[in-house]
């Protein structure tokens, strides 16, 4: 991979790193209950009307899924970054061929090639 392709991927994964991190920090404020109490953001700790209270719950519960799963984004992106720094990003990590550029523009994080990557979705079924 040429140097200015990789210089475009680390500028690409650490926008988006940038990115995932200012959400998570504004989802770990509403979990966390914290904030000026203004806005609907934050779950209320108790509601008046069971409709009310149910669908504070729902949307609190679904600020944890959201926020685990863009801590699993976000560790991902950290990986790609480290492999960018230590020279091995480009390359599978199952097979050590390289993985096309394609894929990177699809997945920047990605750590398998598309060969690899099926093959280990056919052995999860």
């Amino acid at each position: 991979m040429r140097k200015t392709e990789m210089e475009r991927f680390r500028r690409l994964l650490e926008d988006e790193r940038d990115r995932v991190s200012r959400s998570l920090a504004k989802h770990s404020k509403i979990i966390q209950h914290e904030g000026d109490g203004s806005g609907p953001d934050l779950a209320k700790a108790h509601s008046n009307h069971m409709a009310d209270q149910g669908t504070d719950e729902y949307q609190y519960e679904a600020t944890i899924q959201f926020a685990s799963t863009e801590g699993r984004y976000l560790y991902h992106i950290q990986e790609a970054l480290e492999r960018i720094e230590n020279g091995s990003y480009g390359k599978c990590e199952s097979c050590g061929g390289q993985i096309g550029l394609e894929r990177l523009r699809a997945l920047p994080y990605t750590r398998l090639c598309i060969e690899c990557k099926e093959e280990e979705e056919k052995e999860s079924v």
